[in-house]
């Protein structure tokens, strides 16, 4: 019995890694890799109390993969969404940019805190020059 439920620990644990595709993003692999990681030092300590602790750190690191997997998805999915404005730019595209003068006007306006983005502090209109900017129209409306 004790072996079958090992194998059986084993192979789930290998189901779930090899669901893994290497298309998944950063959070997600490190989500599962801590995920099991743990869970495998977790299921080995309770599994050793009962006298199976190779079952336990299987069955430990099978859930804890799966659970950090989800977690690091939910960040990758939400940091995805907060990423890119309808028209496609990041912050740092907008930041990009910028010539000097505006990010000294942007600093002012932020009244000198560096722990802010910066590009938060541009009016629709100057995103609007500034995607003009780079689609390389100098000029409104041209």
């Amino acid at each position: 019995m004790k072996k079958n439920l090992t194998f059986l620990s084993l192979a789930a644990a290998a189901a779930l890694l090899s669901a893994c595709s290497s298309q998944t993003s950063a959070n997600t692999q490190r989500g599962a890799v801590g995920g099991a990681a743990a869970g495998a030092l977790i299921g080995g300590i309770i599994g050793h109390q009962s006298g199976e602790t190779g079952a336990g750190a299987a069955l430990g690191a099978a859930a804890g993969a799966a659970a950090g997997g989800a977690y690091g998805h939910s960040k990758d999915t939400k940091a995805d969404a907060q990423t890119r404005d309808s028209y496609g730019y990041t912050s740092n595209d907008y930041y990009r940019l910028l010539t000097s003068e505006e990010r000294d006007t942007l600093n002012k306006r932020a009244g000198g805190r560096k722990d802010v983005d910066l590009t938060t502090y541009l009016t629709a209109d100057e995103r609007a020059n500034l995607r003009r900017r780079a689609a390389g129209q100098t000029e409104i409306g041209r």
